[in-house]
């Protein structure tokens, strides 16, 4: 018999005993390497075959992937601990409570789908998933692109002023703003202790091969399997998605989000739910007390709408900051180029550059904040002479920060009375998880 060909498949009960063998091993930190030769020779020996030997080679990398470094859930019959859990679902309207006209453009008018109509979707899962009660606010109805900053203060009220009676929060929202309300959110209550869990759909609720109903379920699904995840979260298509880094990707595809910048998804979801522990303990972190009753949360819920964003191009005069500054302008976000260089030159210079726009803005202590054009760039400032000279000039680093994020912690920062000196420290100092440096 040659080498590379197969005799019978090895017994069943020995693939068994090595996976068991195996899963003993990978729970042994570091792992048991005795038994991860003694689980590969029992296959190997009785198989000599390469085709055993690479299927027993991908069950041990998936074994270790899946346990070990990702922390994989199987699709169980988990349950909440507490078999009252209580829900509210929060409606705001959007896509997935659109409806549609004979050319196909939705619209959200009296006939939209309200809060009570997802309630009863996810009414026949409550038994199943250990849930005493679904309860349903609806406080807006409307297209999330229209969404403002007094929205953002009804949907953190919302959830305030419930969150004594209610163990978990539902958002329905709209999908191309619901980063910015996710973050707005996040900024505005602190403390943190239950899960408030966003999601939408790309299809209308009204519409065949809508991804509502999967959205839907798909959050009782994280909430009653992984328990310890509080705070303001995104359940989308398959990703899990923490609320300050939530990036809107595309109009077509199911998944319309991904994690913004270079970390990871809190978890995946598909016919199993592998969630990143390292990613839920960084999300985790940065909610402080945790707290389950309302008289322990932090609440900043004001936000300034006074603040402008600017993309760089090159020939971007000094004048147009500086007349929208005097306008009445409290705060600005400036897409640079490269790693947060603004065109600035040194004093004196006779090039036309921005840096008396930035003398401006530092002088009447006007807060901008500079970020990238690059998609997967961070805005440091501190590689090129032209971001190291605006920086000096009081220009604030986005570092890895979402432009939802910018715009969100701005607007709070400004609205609640911070100081100059205060914002510039706060804009660069994580708060939720926005920042990864």
């Amino acid at each position: 018999m040659s080498p590379t060909s197969c005799r019978t498949a090895p017994p069943r009960d020995m693939i068994t005993n090595t996976e068991a063998t195996l899963t003993l091993a990978l729970k042994s930190p570091p792992f048991d390497i005795l038994l991860y030769v003694t689980g590969f020779f029992n296959i190997c020996q009785y198989a000599k075959c390469d085709h055993w030997v690479v299927t027993f080679l991908n069950h041990i990398l998936y074994k270790i992937a899946l346990q070990n470094f990702m922390g994989g859930v199987k699709l169980s019959m988990a349950k909440f601990k507490n078999e009252n859990t209580k829900i509210l679902l929060i409606s705001t309207g959007g896509t997935i409570s659109q409806t549609l006209d004979e050319l196909g453009v939705t619209h959200s008018d009296e006939r939209a789908f309200k809060g009570d109509t997802f309630a009863m979707v996810l009414s026949r899962l409550q038994e199943r998933f250990g849930i005493g009660k679904i309860d349903v606010k609806n406080i807006l109805n409307k297209d999330s692109s229209t969404i403002n900053k007094k929205d953002w203060q009804k949907i953190v009220n919302a959830i305030v002023e419930n969150y004594d009676d209610y163990d978990a929060f539902i958002v329905t929202h709209g999908t191309n703003t619901l980063g910015y309300s996710a973050a707005a959110v996040s900024f505005a209550i602190g403390n943190l202790g239950k899960p408030v869990a966003f999601t939408g759909a790309q299809i209308s609720y009204s519409v065949p091969g809508s991804d509502s109903v999967i959205n839907l379920e798909n959050i009782l699904r994280v909430l009653t399997e992984e328990q310890r995840l509080v705070g303001v979260f995104v359940v989308f298509g398959s990703k899990i998605i923490t609320g300050t880094r939530v990036k809107k990707k595309t109009e077509l595809d199911y998944d319309a989000f991904k994690t913004f910048g270079r970390l990871p998804d809190i978890g995946y979801i598909g016919n199993q739910i592998v969630f990143n522990r390292s990613a839920i303990d960084t999300h985790l972190q940065y909610l402080g007390t945790r707290s389950k009753i309302k008289e322990g949360l932090d609440i900043r819920n004001n936000f300034d709408a006074r603040i402008v964003s600017l993309t760089e191009f090159p020939g971007l005069e000094a004048k147009t900051i500086i007349d929208m500054a005097k306008s009445g302008v409290k705060g600005f976000i400036l897409r640079a180029t490269g790693a947060g260089d603004p065109n600035v030159l040194p004093e004196g210079s006779n090039d036309e550059c921005l840096r008396p726009a930035f003398v401006y803005l530092r002088d009447n202590k006007i807060p901008i904040v500079v970020t990238t054009q690059a998609p997967d760039g961070v805005a440091n400032m501190a590689m090129n002479t032209p971001g190291v000279m605006a920086r000096e000039l009081g220009a604030i680093p986005a570092h890895d920060m979402s432009m939802e994020s910018m715009v969100t912690k701005l607007s709070l920062l400004i609205a609640n009375k911070y100081s100059y000196p205060a914002i510039q420290q706060l804009m660069i100092t994580s708060l939720r998880g926005e920042i990864d440096i």
